[in-house]
């Protein structure tokens, strides 16, 4: 007798995990906190890369500036197309009005009214390396000489840095046309200029009175750099002037004295010669502008 035994394999059932709505929810909420906080902090880190940058630029470009001052440099014919304006203001001790002038370079247009342009880079530095305080003669005074306070302020562009920064795009021998509208990505920054001669320190006694007297050789160059210029409207001639600000400082063996010579390979460079290149035949106006040097190879 045959029985015939039936069996069946019964297979355990398996439960499928998976996310719940609410565990998913939980996790976009975490990951979007995480993207927040990042968000947040990546613009500080991009501000801060970038003020590293223009401090490093600027750096370079103050030390090029100091040694030009101080050196008396002369052949510098490309720092003209750098230096778009140059504003000078006398104020006179004896109340007579503030004088301006302003000067311009030859990649920017003459804006304001008035305004001359560099001839050479030998009008630049004799600008520029005016002392702060000067004898001038004023309106209310045209036949004398009165104390005037000098103001230099320049308005340049990135003379380092990325070639995206840099103003003159040459192809072949042709210079960047005014209209070029590449120059309008350079860095731009304020400069400005002081140069004071320090005085004799007085002493109660006669006999250190003479020793003191060389302090009267020696001169501070302090060169005040302002950060970014930035454009204003469609006015290529208007900016807005950022809120960074760095000074630099050396000292000088030399007076600034008054230029003499009609070009810059004069050897004679010393003696009176008003902008661009008149030499003076008589005597000082208000109208009259001397350019000033420092003795070459100052220390």
């Amino acid at each position: 007798m045959n029985i015939a035994l039936s069996t069946s394999v019964t297979r355990p059932s398996y439960r499928r995990a998976a996310f719940t709505l609410v565990e998913i929810a939980l996790c976009m909420a975490v990951v979007s906190i995480a993207m927040v906080a990042i968000i947040g902090v990546l613009p500080a880190g991009l501000n801060v890369q970038r003020q590293n940058r223009e401090e490093a630029v600027l750096n370079q470009d103050a030390e090029v500036l100091l040694n030009v001052v101080r050196a008396g440099q002369v052949g510098l014919q490309d720092l003209v197309n750098y230096v778009d304006r140059v504003t000078l203001v006398r104020t006179y001790g004896d109340g007579s009005p503030a004088l301006t002038n302003h000067f311009h370079g030859p990649l920017v247009a003459g804006s304001p009214a008035g305004s001359q342009p560099f001839i050479d880079a030998f009008q630049l530095v004799g600008l520029i390396s005016r002392p702060r305080y000067t004898l001038e003669a004023s309106s209310k005074n045209p036949s004398g000489l009165i104390r005037a306070t000098n103001s230099i302020s320049l308005e340049m562009r990135s003379m380092s840095g990325s070639m995206a920064n840099l103003p003159v795009i040459r192809s072949g021998n042709v210079r960047t046309p005014r209209s070029d509208p590449r120059i309008d990505f350079a860095f731009r920054y304020r400069v400005a200029v002081a140069i004071v001669t320090r005085q004799t320190v007085l002493a109660p006694d006669d006999s250190f009175r003479a020793a003191d007297t060389t302090a009267n050789g020696v001169s501070e160059v302090r060169l005040t750099l302002e950060w970014p210029l930035i454009r204003i409207g469609v006015n290529p001639n208007q900016y807005r002037m950022g809120f960074n600000s760095r000074e630099f400082r050396t000292d000088v063996v030399g007076v600034p004295a008054p230029l003499l010579g009609n070009v810059p390979q004069d050897s004679s460079y010393f003696g009176s010669v008003l902008f661009p290149f008149n030499p003076l035949s008589t005597k000082l106006s208000p109208s009259d502008i001397l350019l000033y040097r420092l003795q070459p190879g100052a220390l």
